[in-house]
């Protein structure tokens, strides 16, 4: 621990300050390693099925993008299907905070947007074969 004045370093709670009493009598030290309030975490269990979901259609609309551009102008088209795959999959981070799979799982209107899209393309890819 420092002995700066300035910058005295870590105060724990229950630790004493030098020239002080204690900060927060009775609590413990040193701290428990389980975060509390904002910087506690979420359970990693969390929206399991959800997130199990999101998965499976983010891969599946992935891949339709793929054939889409495939059977739309061949192989220029699968790699434009690609970048479109890309691109989708870095919106979809940018929506839930810089996330691909978002540790409190996805949000029931991600899945929902996923499953319509994926819906869509497998339309749009029947019709074309």
């Amino acid at each position: 621990m420092s002995m700066n004045p300035q910058h005295p370093g870590p105060h724990y709670p229950g630790s004493q300050h030098p020239g002080s009493g204690p900060r927060y009598p009775g609590a413990p030290y040193p701290p428990s390693s389980q975060s509390t309030g904002a910087d506690a975490q979420p359970s990693p269990s969390g929206g399991g099925l959800l997130t199990l979901a999101g998965a499976a259609l983010l891969t599946f609309a992935a891949g339709m993008a793929v054939v889409i551009g495939y059977l739309m102008i061949g192989g220029f088209g699968a790699f434009i299907g690609i970048v479109g795959a890309i691109f989708g999959i870095v919106w979809l981070a940018g929506v839930h905070g810089g996330k691909v799979f978002p540790r409190e799982g996805f949000p029931v209107r991600s899945v929902a947007g996923l499953a319509a899209a994926s819906v869509v393309m497998l339309f749009l890819a029947s019709v074309m074969s």
